[in-house]
């Protein structure tokens, strides 16, 4: 009885525990989860708690991504690959959230295909990459006895597997290494002299990209961001296990943010090596060097890199063109990124409430605990992974006590207890006598029996949810649609919310809200009835503007109406005035200023020639004036 009340005590304790910060990857449910365990309503509204701070490694990474992304746009236009071919292709093989179809991320696809081809070991039992090694080995031994560090050394190229994307900037200078007639590409040409049966669609796409100086460009523009950015980055953020979250963060994404916008302005100045990322993360007291010395392999495979800069710098620099190309890649890179920025650590920058004006004793405090990372939970999730391999189809419980024990150090935490076998006994006692008694498919019936209710529930609420907007469509269906403004002037506001609707979730258009003032919800549908009835939908007197519900709203349109004069069969347009521009029986005054207040709802001509814009392509829409 004793035990049970003091379970219950501390279950008490735990269920109303609030933690006073959170880190998270940014993902919606991550932080809907962080901000009610901090005490908030998990709304993200005014009543909730602040959002936390976000896993450095996934900011990157996701910053990263934004740039690469950037490459991608230009480079398929180059390489004139439409958008059709793309969004097809972009389903076919997915990477770390990056698509490696060709005609969806061109550098990419090569990146992720040398990779695959070079590889010496493969899980399903063969590995191409062995015979290249061989005859790189032999080259390396006769012909090449100097160029080691040129051509060679496949174990450079990182395998594209793990949990961030940016390993593709990490191998774009490998790639461009491989990409020299003494290296892989020449063995490549060998292979198809050959006819090579092994690895003939991975050969001929491998050598594609080769050949493409825009594909090697963007592979170029990567290895510079790696560089430049991507690895000052990856140290400042892993500056050891005592340093504070407000320490590092607050400094340095302003300092990332400010020399992105630099670099997108001037990208040679990147290329050359001139505008350091380095230099100003040192500045701040931010880390640019690794938390541990290098090895001597280590060392050794820096120098490496640094000779790939060299080789790619002294390319560009003997290439205008694909300099020029480079440099436009970067430039979009760049600014995308430091939008990535103010999106991906907007706590830190800007108006965020974590930046370096907003730090306060108490704050610190309160965010002691909030790692920089989330690399300690990440390696949680592997080292449960491994087990799980390891385990075949071994008990959860089982497979995670042993990941826990390995990582809380319990084992050596026993043998230093004086009754630590005793304790052991007893831990091994209350398991038999709890989970341990049951097997693993009654454990998943009683966790199944008690998520059921809250299951039916959110079944019961989509499914009620869908009913109801089925029907609503349904009603709009059978609606009476305007087809004059006079009639928009008759009705109220629901009546056209209700018409809004209609064009909204049964026409599928976009760019407009369904609420509104009545002038605004007329104006809107006047511009929607106009491109779905044509002219004949303006039935409205002279001067009235057909935004008020009343019959005349005091309104002028900016243009005259031509009025018809004369009785009987002899009725005419009166005279046009001289000077004046006139369509669809409106005139105006060209030399007149017109002040536009908004525009609202967009067409296409139908090609015809507007007076004074004859042969341009015209956009068209409902143009509010002022006045």
């Amino acid at each position: 009885q004793r035990r049970a009340a003091l379970s219950a005590k501390l279950a008490a304790k735990i269920r109303d525990l609030r933690f006073s910060a959170s880190q998270n990857d940014r993902a919606a449910p991550a932080r809907k989860q962080a901000r009610l365990a901090c005490g908030g309503d998990g709304s993200g509204g005014a009543g909730d708690v602040k959002d936390g701070a976000t896993c450095a490694h996934h900011a990157v990474a996701n910053i990263g991504e934004l740039g690469r992304k950037a490459i991608d746009a230009p480079l398929k236009a180059l390489m004139k690959i439409t958008d059709e071919q793309s969004s097809a292709d972009s389903a076919k093989v997915k990477c770390l959230r990056t698509s490696v179809g060709w005609f969806s991320s061109p550098a990419c696809s090569l990146i992720y295909q040398v990779s695959k081809y070079v590889a010496l070991f493969s899980s399903k039992g063969y590995a191409i990459g062995e015979n290249f090694a061989l005859w790189l080995a032999h080259k390396l031994k006769t012909t090449e006895q100097l160029a080691g560090d040129l051509i060679g050394h496949v174990e450079d190229l990182l395998a594209i597997c793990g949990g961030r994307d940016y390993v593709f900037f990490l191998d774009a200078a490998v790639v461009d290494r491989f990409s020299q007639f003494e290296s892989l590409y020449g063995y490549l040409l060998e292979e198809a002299d050959l006819q090579a049966e092994a690895g003939g669609k991975l050969r001929k796409a491998i050598i594609t990209g080769f050949e493409s100086v825009y594909c090697m460009s963007a592979v170029r523009s990567m290895a510079i961001i790696s560089e430049e950015w991507l690895w000052p980055c990856l140290r400042a953020i892993e500056p050891g296990p005592q340093a504070h979250i407000l320490d590092v963060c607050p400094q340095l994404w302003p300092c990332v943010l400010a020399w992105l916008e630099e670099a997108a302005a001037n990208p040679q100045a990147v290329i050359d090596g001139t505008l350091s990322l380095r230099a100003r993360l040192e500045a701040c007291g931010q880390r640019t060097t690794p938390l541990k010395p290098p090895t001597p392999a280590g060392e050794r495979r820096a120098a490496r890199a640094a000779l790939d800069m060299q080789r790619i710098r002294a390319s560009l620099a003997a290439d205008a063109e694909q300099l020029q190309i480079v440099r436009d890649m970067l430039a979009g890179a760049f600014a995308a990124m430091a939008g990535g920025v103010r999106n991906h650590a907007a706590e830190f920058v800007g108006d965020g409430h974590l930046t370096v004006a907003k730090i306060t004793p108490e704050l610190r405090k309160a965010m002691d605990g909030v790692p920089i990372t989330s690399v300690a939970a990440e390696t949680m999730f592997a080292r449960v992974k491994r087990r799980a391999d390891r385990g075949g189809i071994a008990r959860h419980d089982t497979r995670m006590g042993a990941v826990l024990a390995e990582r809380d150090g319990t084992v050596e935490w026993l043998r230093d207890k004086p009754a630590g076998e005793k304790i052991w006994r007893l831990a091994a006692r209350r398991w038999r006598k709890g989970s341990g008694s049951r097997t693993m498919q009654q454990e998943r019936e009683i966790k199944g029996a008690l998520k059921a209710p809250e299951r039916e529930a959110k079944l019961e609420k989509k499914r009620g949810g869908r009913k109801k907007k089925a029907e609503e469509l349904e009603r709009l269906k059978g609606i009476s649609l305007a087809r004059k403004y006079s009639e928009l002037k008759k009705m109220g506001n629901e009546r056209l919310a209700e018409q809004l609707k209609f064009y909204k979730l049964i026409e599928k258009k976009t760019g407009f809200k369904t609420t509104g003032t009545g002038p605004e919800m007329r104006t809107q549908l006047q511009s929607l009835i106009f491109e779905k009835f044509g002219l004949g939908c303006n039935d409205l007197a002279e001067g009235d503007a057909g935004t008020d519900g009343r019959e005349s709203d005091g309104l002028r349109r900016k243009g005259c109406r031509e009025t018809v004069v004369g009785g009987g069969a002899k009725k005419k347009k009166a005279k046009r005035k001289r000077g004046w521009v006139y369509l669809n029986d409106w005139g105006w005054d060209p030399t007149d200023e017109f002040v536009i207040e908004r525009l609202i709802g967009k067409m296409v001509a139908d090609g015809g020639d507007v007076p004074g814009r004859e042969g341009e392509e015209i956009a068209a829409g409902t143009v509010v004036y002022k006045g």
